[in-house]
């Protein structure tokens, strides 16, 4: 009995020591899973872009994870102890704070409070910090947990997009997602180790990736699968090589080589992959060798998805760079092309040929037929044109219908002179719009590198100026630079700023060409601007009307025109025999605005006691139709004041009875053009004859305009015009010139007019 006893006994003995060890040998197991765990956790939170952060029951910091975004964000100032919102330098928006505090009261997870820290150099960096309540094992609060994260490039990012004003929506939800990146980041930790890495792998914005020395995956946390669409399941086993597209491997062992080499840490690796589905997906990796007793045995670390960055980051530098109408290359693009084919043409000794193009009679489409149709115009322009050249070429637009051609690889100047003939054969084909067949042609100017400029400044302004020559030559031309064209360049910028001190300078003069009827009555007169110019004398309005045009000035000089002739008119009002009426010139620009130049026309009339029946406005078909709607009610308006309008150099627009009928005009001026061989050409006389018809027919007066002889005015009296303009009777007279012709009564005994036509 005693022996089976002590059998049983030792028996038991053994079990008890067996069960100790297996005990043992499991807490040693667990101990060293939990330590690898916190070794795990530690890496990670060294190479990742988020932060981790405790506090205590009363919100005071307890514990921050090491790494770069906790250093650089709070320096050297001491935070534990203290509240993220007590900290020196660190500003959180008051009525976030607020909202933030309330969730504290009631212990309910936040997201993503934004606090912003300005260091000492005047440097401000925002993070966003996002954590949730813990408790101890009998419930009680101890305090909350959680992550922070860098989000100052984002920020930088968002206010680079608003500046940009970009309109793809759905790329602005993608670029504000990826600056959440998730929703549900933190668990409650129980320990500090395994627990706080099973916690950091399912909220951190990234996810976390383990390989074995040849970089095949071992470990992958589950936001892998938002990234790459792939299952942890697909992945492991494989290298991140398999799953990038042709040549991105080389560029990354290229990157590793530079930046990280065989067991060495590296941080913020940007690398491109194919998603499941074959989208490309941008990612930036960072990752830190594991070591076992001195030997390599793979690599951890983290990736976050910056697709979303860098397509907001592709399509801001798009809009840097390309012209928002057509999708071309600005003139930014553009001057960093030259300048890399100026490089290139130095190096080889080569040629190349920078062509300006404008296009001809543009303006008039878009005062016709509405901005709307211009940009149309402009965009099949640039679609033409762009089809036509060769890969390597640059077509740029530099604004309104202002284009540039960067030719490389010229062989001859004739090379460039047969490009510039082919593209205007390319623009003299009709473009079809709106059910129209618009005829636009163009001016070229050509300059080429190195015998016209050294670098693209000089030469897209000497290629300007080769443009400017080829207008005034009669457009639908091209010419080629030559030095005399810069002098003139340079003349036609000299005379635009003196155009602008004209204006202060008051160089600006009035005056007055007679309107005559029956005898040679005196009826009227036409205020027409001419400049005093300091150093050329007087200057008509076709050598600085254009320019001021062209350079924004003329409406400036219109009301300059309509303040002074009324202050003019309403002392003549007084003065004068009779009733003279006097006519002013109104430009499109006025025209386009509106209401406000009504009331610049009522209080001119109002501060100069004039009686709006003395005043007659002369508009252009151009400027009628540049927006015809609101130009008609502005028309009617006029109007009402008492003003006559007239159309001026009928016949030379766009003539429709269609706009016509529907006009709140009181007379049509013939264009001198017209007039020039009316007394020998068939054709003149015809188009006289039917306007003359056509004024009568809907009740207008009818006035000629440039008549130069006896002849002509024989010719329109028997056509029926009733009034007339030009040197036959009296060349533009200044006040006082004009007011001593009206005082000695009528200018010649002229023949009756004959109203029969």
């Amino acid at each position: 009995m005693l022996h089976d006893a002590l059998i049983l006994a030792g028996i038991s003995g053994g079990i008890v020591y067996c069960v100790m060890v297996l005990i043992a040998r499991r807490q040693a197991a667990r101990l060293a899973d939990a330590i690898a765990a916190e070794a795990r956790f530690r890496s990670l939170t060294e190479l990742s872009a988020d932060w981790f952060w405790e506090t205590d029951a009363e919100h005071r910091i307890t514990w921050l994870s090491g790494g770069t975004p906790v250093a650089t964000f709070f320096g050297n100032t001491p935070t534990y102890g203290k509240r993220f919102w007590e900290l020196p330098r660190v500003e959180v928006e008051p009525r976030a704070l607020a909202a933030h505090m309330e969730r504290l009261d009631e212990q309910l997870p936040f997201f993503d409070l934004e606090i912003a820290r300005t260091d000492e150099r005047g440097a401000r960096q925002i993070h966003i910090i996002s954590g949730k309540a813990r408790a101890g094992a009998a419930g009680r609060f101890h305090g909350y947990r959680g992550v922070g994260r860098d989000v100052t490039e984002q920020r930088s990012a968002e206010r680079r997009l608003a500046e940009a004003n970009l309109a793809d929506i759905d790329g602005r939800k993608r670029a504000e997602a990826a600056l959440r990146e998730t929703e549900e980041r933190y668990r409650s930790l129980v320990t500090v180790g395994e627990q706080r890495f099973r916690d950091l792998v399912e909220a951190s914005g990234e996810y976390v990736w383990e390989t074995d020395a040849q970089w095949r995956f071992t470990y992958l946390s589950e936001r892998v699968e938002a990234v790459l669409g792939y299952s942890r399941t697909e992945l492991l086993g494989k290298t991140p090589k398999d799953f990038m597209p042709l040549g991105e491997e080389r560029v990354v062992e290229e990157w590793l080589a530079k930046n990280g080499g065989a067991g060495r840490p590296f941080r913020d690796m940007l690398h491109r992959s194919i998603h499941k589905s074959g989208a490309v997906v941008w990612q930036a990796v960072s990752g830190a060798p594991i070591f076992e007793g001195g030997r390599l045995m793979g690599y951890r670390g983290t990736a976050a998805d910056l697709t979303a960055r860098k397509q907001a980051d592709a399509r801001i530098e798009h809009l840097a760079t390309r012209d928002a109408l057509t999708g071309l290359p600005n003139r930014s693009l553009l001057a960093e092309r030259a300048g890399q084919a100026i490089l290139g043409a130095a190096r080889s000794r080569a040629r190349l040929a920078l062509l300006s193009i404008d296009l001809d009679r543009f303006k008039l489409v878009n005062q016709t037929l509405g901005h709307g149709a211009g940009d149309a115009l402009l965009r099949a322009v640039a679609e033409r044109l762009q089809s036509a050249l060769r890969r390597e070429d640059t077509l740029a637009r530099l604004g309104g219908d202002d284009f540039a051609l960067l030719w490389n690889g010229l062989k001859s100047s004739e090379e460039a002179e047969q490009l510039a003939q082919r593209v205007l054969a390319i623009l003299a084909r009709p473009f079809g719009l709106e059910g129209r067949a618009l005829h636009v042609g163009a001016s070229i100017g050509i300059a080429l590198y190195p015998g016209d400029g050294r670098d693209f400044a000089e030469l897209l302004r000497n290629a300007d100026a080769a443009m400017y020559h080829a207008k005034e030559g009669g457009r639908g031309t091209w010419r080629c630079y030559q030095p005399e064209l810069g002098a003139r360049a340079a003349g036609r910028l000299q005379v635009e700023n003196e155009l602008r001190s004209a204006l202060a300078r008051s160089e600006l003069v009035l005056h007055w060409q007679p309107v005559v009827r029956g005898r040679g009555d005196i009826v009227g007169a036409e205020a027409l601007v001419r400049w005093q110019h300091p150093v050329r004398g007087l200057l008509l309005p076709d050598e600085f009307v254009p320019l001021a045009e062209e350079c924004g000035l003329i409406r400036a000089v219109g009301e300059w025109t309509l303040e002074r002739a009324l202050s003019q008119v309403g002392a003549w009002q007084r003065s004068l025999p009779g009733t003279p009426w006097f006519a002013v010139n109104v430009s499109a620009p006025e025209l386009a605005q509106g209401d406000a130049y009504v009331e610049k026309i009522r209080n001119a009339l109002k501060e100069n006691d004039v009686d709006g029946s003395r005043i007659e406005l002369e508009v252009t078909e151009r400027a009628l139709m540049s927006h015809l709607h609101e130009n008609l009610e502005t028309l009617r308006r006029i109007g009402e004041l008492g003003v006559r309008l007239a159309i001026d150099d009928f016949g030379t627009g766009y003539s429709s009875l269609a706009y016509l009928r529907r006009l709140p005009i009181d007379k049509l001026k013939i264009d001198r053009l017209f007039l020039r061989s009316i007394d020998s050409n068939a054709a003149d006389e015809a188009i006289v004859r039917t306007i003359a018809s056509l004024a009568r027919t809907l009740g207008l007066a009818v006035a000629a305009e440039g008549i130069e002889g006896g002849p002509q005015l024989e010719r329109l009296l028997a056509l029926g015009c009733e009034q007339w303009q030009g040197h036959y009777f009296s060349e533009s007279l200044d006040a006082a010139g004009f007011e001593k012709l009206v005082t000695a009564g009528r200018l010649r005994n002229l023949p009756a007019a004959n109203q029969t036509p």
